[in-house]
């Protein structure tokens, strides 16, 4: 003899602040915690300070060219060694993308366009 199920209404999931076509609450998140313009501006001035100076400094960055920097660029969130570390953690960065990718990869973001191209001009 055949059993008989019952099936039960599904109840539709409700969300709170759905926007149809934005961009979910995580992803904004994460793009908040980088701040690719404090990258470009530090990329900027390091520019500055090669053509004032006519030399970009070895990774045991003068306490000059640190304090350039920090001067140069208003509420910048990196200071002393701080700074230090966010020029070199640029330059592998930089120079891991330009050793897998090549010395013309396609990036279609435009800021991120830019920090490659200031990159490519100090380091490449």
């Amino acid at each position: 003899m055949p059993e008989f199920y019952e099936l039960n209404p599904i109840n539709k999931p409700t969300f709170s602040n759905l926007i149809q076509g934005g961009t979910s609450e995580i992803k904004l998140k994460r793009e908040d915690n980088y701040d690719y313009y404090q990258d470009i501006a530090i990329l900027k001035y390091i520019y500055h300070y090669f053509f004032n100076h006519g030399v970009i400094p070895y990774p045991n960055y003068s306490e000059n060219f640190i304090n350039y920097i920090e001067a140069s660029i208003p509420n910048l969130k990196f200071h002393g060694q701080a700074l230090k570390t966010k020029i070199i953690l640029l330059k592998r960065r930089f120079l891991f993308i330009l050793r897998i990718v090549g010395y013309d990869p396609n990036i279609i973001n435009p800021i991120h366009r830019e920090i490659f191209d200031l990159s490519m001009g100090l380091w490449g």
